[in-house]
């Protein structure tokens, strides 16, 4: 793959982060890559370099999808030890593990949206802010499921997920109240708690989070409003936040008769001195063990 290819792949990836988050998106990712095998015709020797070619990119988006880059490591290493006489053998074998590491991160995330549910208590005002898919569930199945009466403030911010849960909140009629973001400061005195997602978090005590994200946080946490965290362990990086390829661009922006020369970052990131309970699929563990 040239260069272009490479931008044009970091390019499709944060549109599905944007879109679903990032835990959808590794299952969409890894969904994409078996399918792709599957397809693949070339000889046989060629088999394994066009693989390593294509992890060597995914594991270098912008920014890295760390859950995606873990579980392609773990391809990678069970890989090493595969003596494949065919190149239909060879597929086989790559989709096989493939589909190992996929139901290994759908069983954490549903482990997750567990520990999500449980935190979830009577007459609880629960702020969301662009969440992910296992946030969304667990609210719908703490509404259907375990019977909890509750409401959802929904900050308004990227229309495709904020369509996604409103749709899903009013299908199951759970009260909700929808606001822009920048309004959240009229409800902070009655918040119960703020439930947020993270593309992973760093050694240094960061997490990269979606857009926005850091300032609703700041907001909470001076306002002494729990801030929830709900992460898979996979997306634990075994480097900083500076090695997380955070991907920035400047471009002109015209409105009206007016150019404005703006730079953007794709993602936020938050100190997680500022967030109260770390939740994984093994439950709530300390923030220093981050």
């Amino acid at each position: 793959m040239n260069t272009q290819a490479h931008r044009t792949l970091y390019d499709l990836i944060r549109a599905y982060m944007q879109a679903l988050g990032t835990s959808r998106t590794t299952v969409v990712a890894l969904k994409s890559y078996m399918d792709a095998v599957g397809r693949l015709k070339c000889a046989p020797g060629n088999f394994r370099p066009m693989l390593d070619r294509l992890n060597t990119v995914i594991k270098n988006t912008e920014p890295k999808v760390i859950p995606l880059v873990h579980l392609i490591e773990a391809f990678e290493a069970a890989m090493t030890s595969a003596d494949d006489t065919s190149l239909e053998a060879a597929k086989k074998r790559t989709v096989e593990i493939l589909k190992a590491q996929l139901e290994r991160f759908e069983a954490a995330t549903a482990k997750v949206t567990e520990h999500c549910m449980n935190a979830i208590s009577e007459g609880d005002l629960i702020v969301v802010h662009s969440p992910t898919a296992y946030i969304r569930n667990a609210l719908v199945r703490a509404h259907t499921e375990l019977k909890r009466s509750f409401r959802v403030l929904v900050l308004k911010q990227d229309f495709i997920r904020t369509k996604e849960l409103v749709s899903d909140l009013e299908c199951h009629r759970l009260n909700h109240i929808l606001i822009p973001e920048y309004n959240l400061s009229h409800y902070l005195r009655a918040a119960g708690k703020l439930f947020i997602g993270a593309v992973s978090l760093t050694p240094d005590n960061q997490a990269v989070t979606g857009i926005g994200t850091a300032n609703v946080v700041s907001l909470c946490h001076w306002y002494r409003v729990p801030v929830y965290l709900f992460v898979e362990s996979i997306k634990f990086a075994h480097k900083t936040l500076a090695d997380q390829h955070i991907y920035d661009e400047a471009r002109d922006h015209t409105e009206a008769d007016f150019t404005f020369h703006l730079k953007t970052h794709s993602h936020d990131f938050i100190d997680l001195a500022m967030v109260d309970h770390l939740v994984t699929e093994k439950g709530e563990v300390p923030l220093p063990s981050v």
